[in-house]
Order: structure tokens, then sequence, then C-alpha cells
């Protein structure tokens, strides 16, 4: 679990510059300290406090929009930018904003245009924008392209570079480079540091420059030091509550589960009375594996008029751990049918393949009724959802394996061939996959496509007898009628990889090499004494199998021409 990026580093700067010389904090700052502080309710309703008595503020509805946008809430994030927009459209950041909404929801092109339309607007001699809210129509574009779906921290920093030309001493410009520049290359912290540094000179009394050097850390996982880090945040600013937030989930990944629930305590303590903080806690208990006590706090998010959609998500990643199938099932049903094609994750379909793999296995020991479940095979379904996780997050290729295995036990060869092809063309391989291929390809009677993958795979691992077996069986395969006795110098290639304990250990493999170089001897070159010397060998091994009745049969009917 990653700490939330808030997307409005800027605001409490914005408002400062808005407000002049003035030392004492004016609503809208308070209001973004609010939101800085993820009081998210706490902020919204200050925000709406002012434009009851200023409707046309479109500093206010720049800021409730960026409230909703860093509580995820993009429908209403939208709303106040649109509205902010067209009663103050003189007031640039709004449609900056609008920008960030659409990266946000992954339409990166348009967003792209939005962005460049602002800046040119801002720009132009004739709009006689200041150059500090230059600055900020920059900076707001940049924390789009770094915070959204589809990053661009390339692009983000050749805007916090023109930012920082127009007003070098904004603290917050830095903050947004070092996390472009982390996102840009998470390799090497050191850029990103002297950044974080810069900020905390030019804002000495903020907790947030040291909380971004700790995410740092926290993303290189290096959780010793994002502890550390935030224990400096939290003296520097111990009211800073996403301090907390982050130096739980650091200590969560260290298995510290007493440290990491008492700063979540914490972090609900300084948020109290705002229901997002606590959706974000019935998430933490998801992934410190409490299912229980997290549908418990989503019954009661839920009772209190919270319509979060990602509840929706964790209650079915909860049912599902459980072992709630036939539950779990219904709310990720309703998740999917409500939930943005461009928000859904990779764990949504991995989830759903677990769900689908607890049903198909109810449904064959007869725990699960078939009443009410989807009228498609339920190893396929799962399969299938397994694979679109792994191609949504290129990390976890191990999933492709997990619907392989599935389609495997159910013997649908085809299917699980084509799982193993489409995770080869991923380009992420190993020898193994060709292996895999193989057998399965042969279980399916595509032969062609068996050897080829073998081919390979005997390239990989010449010393292993299996590939030429599987090599053998495919050339069988190819050859029913036994016309050219293309399999011969596999199963020969078989016989002579195999070692005496492998022989011992797998004894129907060496008998199917045995036969089968007898059996083409006693067809084909007429040797009768060779195919006798292999069914000889074959018939020591004793196996029983159908090939050692056969074997048998021809010994005792044609032993006189041996």
């Amino acid at each position: 679990m990653e700490p939330k990026k808030i997307g409005m580093v800027a605001l409490t700067t914005m408002f400062v510059i808005a407000a002049g010389s003035s030392m004492a904090q004016t609503p809208l700052e308070s209001a973004a300290k609010l939101t800085e502080n993820e009081r998210f309710e706490d902020a919204s309703r200050a925000i709406r406090a002012i434009l009851a008595a200023e409707p046309n503020n479109g500093e206010a509805w720049f800021l409730l929009g960026e409230n909703y946008y860093a509580n995820e809430q993009l429908d209403s994030a939208q709303a106040a930018f649109d509205r902010g927009a067209k009663v103050n459209p003189l007031m640039p950041l709004n449609a900056v904003g609008l920008g960030k909404v659409m990266q946000a929801r992954g339409k990166s092109a348009d967003a792209k245009l939005a962005f460049e339309a602002c800046i040119a607007k801002a720009i132009d001699k004739s709009s006689k924008t200041p150059k500090p809210m230059q600055a900020n129509v920059y900076r707001e574009a940049a924390e789009g392209l770094v915070y959204g779906a589809a990053k661009d921290p390339t692009t983000a920093l050749a805007y916090i570079e023109k930012a920082i030309l127009l007003n070098p001493n904004d603290a917050e410009l830095y903050i947004v480079k070092g996390d472009a520049l982390f996102e840009q290359n998470s390799r090497d912290a050191s850029e990103p540091m002297v950044n974080y540094k810069k900020a905390s000179e030019l804002k000495a009394a903020s907790a947030k420059p040291i909380a971004r050097k700790a995410f740092v850390y926290y993303r290189a996982k290096n959780f010793d030091a994002s502890i550390t880090e935030y224990d400096n945040a939290i003296t520097m600013d111990p009211a800073y509550a996403p301090a907390y937030r982050g130096r739980a989930e650091a200590h969560f990944y260290k298995r510290n589960i007493e440290q990491a629930t008492a700063d979540y305590q914490k972090y609900l303590d300084l948020n109290k009375g705002n229901l997002s903080a606590r959706v974000r806690y019935a998430k933490f208990l998801y992934l410190t594996d409490k299912y229980t006590e997290s549908l418990a706090e989503i019954t009661a998010l839920r009772n209190a008029g919270v319509n979060d959609n990602t509840l929706a998500r964790i209650e079915g990643y909860s049912l599902a751990q459980l072992g709630e199938s036939k539950r779990a099932l219904a709310v990720m049903v309703e998740y999917f049918r409500v939930q943005p094609d461009a928000e859904e994750i990779s764990a949504d379909f991995e989830t759903m393949g677990k769900i689908y793999a607890g049903l198909a296995k109810g449904v064959a020991d007869s725990t699960v009724t078939r009443e009410g479940l989807p009228t498609g095979d339920l190893d396929s379904l799962a399969a299938g959802m397994y694979v679109a996780a792994a191609r949504i997050d290129p990390s976890k290729m191990d999933l492709y394996s997990e619907a392989a295995t599935i389609l495997r036990k159910a013997k649908m060869y085809d299917m699980e061939m084509r799982v193993h092809q489409e995770k080869i063309a991923t380009g992420n391989v190993k020898s193994n996959d060709y292996y895999y291929l193989g057998t399965a390809a042969n279980k399916a009677k595509q032969y062609a496509t068996a050897d080829s993958a073998w081919a390979v795979y005997v390239t990989k691992q010449p010393a292993i007898y299996q590939g030429y077996l599987g090599r053998a069986r495919a050339n069988a395969g190819l050859d029913p009628e036994k016309k050219t006795w293309q399999a011969q110098p596999y199963f020969e290639e078989v016989v002579r990889k195999m070692k005496p304990e492998e022989i011992v250990k797998s004894p129907t493999d060496a008998e199917e090499a045995y036969f089968y170089l007898g059996f083409y001897h006693f067809n084909s070159t007429k040797d009768m004494a060779m195919a006798k010397c292999w069914f000889e060998k074959a018939k020591a091994l004793n196996t029983g199998s159908f090939n050692t009745t056969n074997i048998n049969t021809m010994l005792s009917t044609k032993g006189s021409r041996m």
C-alpha cells in the first residue's frame, strides 16, 4: 500500500500570495491547511461556508476542487473546477484543475492539451497574469503529471523549471520537483533529496518536505529510514496527520503491526469526525489481515452515509479472504458496475480470480450451490480474471502461472496453452514457460505448437531429458500413422539423457522411449534383434502399463522372428 500523494501541495503558498502582506491566516489559508492535513470533510465545510458568502470566488472553487481531488473524488473535483472556471474565468487554476482530473482518469492527450492551453493563456502578455500566478499554473500542471494515474515526469520537470524562474522562493515548487525527479528515476534519490532540503530551507516550519523525504525512503523500501524521517516530521509538527499515516504504513511493511495500529489511531484522533480518515482506516485493517474488523468499519461507514466505491472494493477483498465467495462475488459485481474502467486496478481482477476459484472448489466439493452463480465455467472464469490482472500489472507474472494451473487441473489444455503463449509474448520468459507450454500443447494435441516450444526448451536446458521426451511426444503426434518415424531421434536422446536414478524415479518415461524404439525397429528397420533388445529393456521396468501389455503380446506372438 502506497501512502497517498496529495496533489495540492502548493495551496497554502497560493493563498499567501493572494493575501498580500497580511500575516494572519485567511479563511482560505485555514481551509487549505485542513486539506493538507487530510481533514477533507472539515475543509469542504469551511470552503462551502466561504462560497455561501462569495459564490463567485474562483480561488475558493479551486480549493474545493483540490480538496476533492486529494480525496480521490474525481467527479466532485471536476464539478468544482468547472464551476470555478465559469464564475471566474480570469482565475486560471480551475482550468488547470480540469486538466488534472483528465490526467487522473488516464486521458493524457486531453490533459496535455488542457495544460498547454492554460499555460499559453497565463503567459500571454495581454492576460496581465502576475508572475507568481503564472508559476502556480505551471506548478499545478506539473502536479497533474506527477501525481496523476498516467505519469509524465519529464514534462512535469520542464514545467517546474519554468515555474522556478518565475517564483524561485516558492518552497512548494521544490517539493514537486523532488517528486518528479523521483518518478523519473526511482533508483537515484539524491536529486529529490536536494530539492526537499531546499524546500525545508525556504519553509523551515513545515513538516511537509520532511514527510516527502520519508515517502521517498518508503518507496525505495528503506522502511527504517522512512520511519526516522516521519519521526522528524512529527517532531516538527505533531499535528501533521499525514506523517502518522505514512509512518503507520512503513511500520506495516516491517510487520510492526502494533506500532502501525497505534499510528493509525493517532491519525484518526487528529482527523476526528472526518469519515474519509475512517475510510482509509478500513483499508488499513484489510491490509493488516483484520478482515472482520474491516468489514465492521465498512458497515459503520455505510450506516453513516458514506458512499465510496473503494469501500465496496475492500469489502469484496475481505470477504474473499474469509472464504465467503458468494457474498464476495455479489459485492464485486456491483463494484465493477459502478467503477470507471480507467480506475480498475490489477488487484480487483486478482480478487475476482480468487472468488471464482473458491466458487469452483465449493461447487466441486458440494459446499457451494450453483444457484445464483454465473452460467459459465467457473474455472475458466477464474483463470481469465488472473490473466486480466497480470495484463494490468506486469510485475504479477505469477498470475499467468496461477491461471494455467487452474486450467490444467480442469483439463482445459487448449486454454492453458494460450495462457502460456500470452505470458511468453510479454517477454518476461523463463525456461519453464516453454516446458509448460509444450506440455499443455501436447495434451491439447496441438503438436506443432508443442514441438516448437520443446525445441526452444532443449536449447535452454540441453542436459534435461524431459525436453527431448516432450519433443518426441509432439513428433509422434505429428506422425500418427508412423510413416516417417520422426520421433525416433528424440526418443534416442531421451535414452541418452536419462540418468539411472531418473529411470528409477520415472520408469514410465523410460519405458515409453524403449517401447517406441523397439516398435521402430520391429516395423521400420525390421531389425528384430534390436527390437527385442529395446522391448526387453522396457519389460524389465515392469511398470504394468499399456506398453508392457503390448510388449508381452509382441514378444509371445512374434518371438520366433526375434
